[in-house]
């Protein structure tokens, strides 16, 4: 008879569905620490950015700064994911937090001093973005550790909502302390925030965590993750989707500005008001999220297909009060869609091999990213922002059709599946059996 395996205790704390993952103590700790990361993230973000804008008056080079950052994600995104799965996450993301902690307290002190020059904002951005490298399935890592895989697909949606929250907070104080004290305290605050990210990751109960394979020496390589991935249906397409969808289903932030200024004439107040509406509608989503009890594929699509729809029919809002709600729509859907994305390739993905995917899912949103925001920038220029959203929902919609065509074994199967049966008032849509899920 093998050695018993303990198994994480039961939580007694009984909450409402929507709140279940906030039962698991490590989970609590670990979400107050994924707001405050997040609030200090976004007021460093917001204060980057205008520094550099300060500095160079170009927004040119405030784009360069974003794509700084981005160049070690995709140069060097599947090795970390490599490293991560041979790693033990509760010890990476410590000294990752901290070295995040120290480069934000040294730009601190030399924007406090006068001494900040535009190379060190690049340095700053590339050296962040480098070790993002492995923080960032390092943390993918240890969360499915901390939720395990009843309360994964919870405890994603619940990040949605703390991540929305942070993004509020975030930018409203970063503005506050940047009037007052400045850039430099700004910077000191987000040192705070990563320094706490790390203290909570020491302080979780290592008896509570679901356990995870690692990756043994020899067994690590880079093309194993790509792999397994490109031998999983669900994930190619999930993926491919992706990159239709984050490439010109996003990007709102140039539309808005483009429909506030071009097309409503309300100048950048409108654009305020337009993406506060879209923040709420971003918390209305992950909300709705959080009360699912599972994240299966149809959902995946289904707020997918709704988001798209949604984008291509806001172009032709005759008011500014009809494109508002669109955006409060576009925002709940787009949320919805992330955290059935994010759950099924965590869930996808079996242990040993999850920093890999969670690497290539990052590398593919990077490439999305990066090629989609001057994509929808000059679809918005030469054709007018109506147009451009138009194209870009219809595109996402496309990709979003493709993709249920292939998961349910083609245009004919799809054929068969639209045959519903009544049952009683219910009208069932026969779907596709998922694939196996990898433990």
């Amino acid at each position: 008879m093998g050695p018993l395996v303990r198994r994480p205790a039961v939580p007694r704390l009984r909450l409402p569905v929507a709140l279940r993952a906030l039962a698991l103590p490590n989970y609590r700790r670990w979400a107050l620490a994924d707001l405050v990361s997040n609030t200090g993230s976004w007021m460093s973000t917001a204060a980057l950015g205008w520094l550099v804008f300060d500095v160079t008056g170009s927004a040119a080079a405030l784009g360069a700064v974003v794509a700084v950052k981005q160049v070690p994600s995709i140069a060097f995104g599947l090795l970390g994911g490599a490293l991560a799965d041979r790693l033990d996450a509760r010890r990476v993301l410590p000294w990752t937090q901290g070295t995040h902690a120290v480069l934000a307290a040294l730009l601190a002190v030399l924007v406090h001093g006068g001494d900040a020059h535009l190379w060190h904002l690049y340095a700053f951005a590339a050296l962040t973005g480098t070790i993002g490298v492995l923080d960032g399935p390092s943390f993918g890592r240890l969360l499915g550790q901390v939720l395990g895989r009843e309360h994964l697909s919870n405890g994603i949606a619940l990040g949605s909502i703390t991540h929305s929250t942070g993004w509020v907070l975030g930018l409203a104080a970063g503005s506050v302390v940047l009037a007052g004290p400045g850039a430099s305290a700004v910077f000191a605050i987000d040192a705070v925030s990563f320094a706490f990210v790390a203290l909570t990751v020491v302080r979780l109960r290592p008896d509570l965590l679901h356990p995870l394979d690692r990756a043994v020496r020899g067994a690590d390589r880079v093309r194993d993750g790509v792999r397994y991935v490109l031998g999983s249906r669900q994930l190619v397409v999930v993926l491919g989707a992706g990159v239709v969808t984050g490439a010109v289903g996003r990007h709102f932030q140039v539309t808005m500005a483009a429909m506030a200024d071009g097309v409503f004439d309300g100048g950048p107040g409108l654009y305020g008001r337009l993406f506060t509406c879209f923040s709420v509608g971003a918390l209305l989503g992950a909300a709705v999220a959080a009360r699912l009890r599972a994240m299966r594929l149809p959902v995946l699509l289904g707020s997918a297909g709704a988001a798209a729809v949604v984008q291509a029919t806001a172009g032709a809002a005759p008011a500014v009060w009809v494109f508002a709600g669109a955006m409060v729509a576009v925002a709940a859907c787009s949320i919805v869609y992330d955290t059935a994305v994010s759950t099924t390739v965590q869930l996808l993905a079996p242990g040993h091999l999850r920093g890999r995917v969670l690497a290539v899912q990052g590398l593919v949103s990077s490439l999305a990213s990066i090629a989609g925001a001057p994509l929808v920038g000059l679809l918005t220029d030469v054709l007018g922002p109506r147009a451009a959203l138009g194209i870009g929902g219809g595109l996402s919609l496309l990709a979003v059709l493709v993709a249920a065509c292939v998961l349910a074994g083609g245009p004919a199967a799809v054929a068969r599946s639209v045959r519903t049966e009544v049952v009683g008032r219910r009208v069932v849509v026969p779907s596709p059996a998922p694939a196996p899920v990898a433990a």
